[in-house]
């Protein structure tokens, strides 16, 4: 019994952790999405390549991992 709050506490922490981890790989999809759907090809050459440069790095997904070892996310909290 005595155990019970650890518990829990960490429980909580790692759901934090899985849920901000979670909300950062949604938001880098989204990001991916909005630059793709952009009139980027309609902007000057100079700003138009900017704006590559973003699509370029939004390919690869942004997640955050517990030491590259397993992806935090609710998925993984689940399991």
């Amino acid at each position: 019994m005595k155990c019970f709050p650890y518990y829990i506490a960490i429980n909580c922490e790692a759901f934090i952790l899985c849920y901000t981890g979670e909300y950062l790989t949604s938001k880098s999809e989204n990001i991916t999405k909005s630059v793709y759907n952009f009139l980027w090809y309609e902007l000057k050459p100079q700003n138009a390549r900017i704006i590559l440069l973003i699509i370029l790095r939004s390919q690869r997904q942004l997640e955050l991992t517990a030491g590259k070892f397993m992806r935090l996310s609710l998925e993984a909290f689940t399991n």
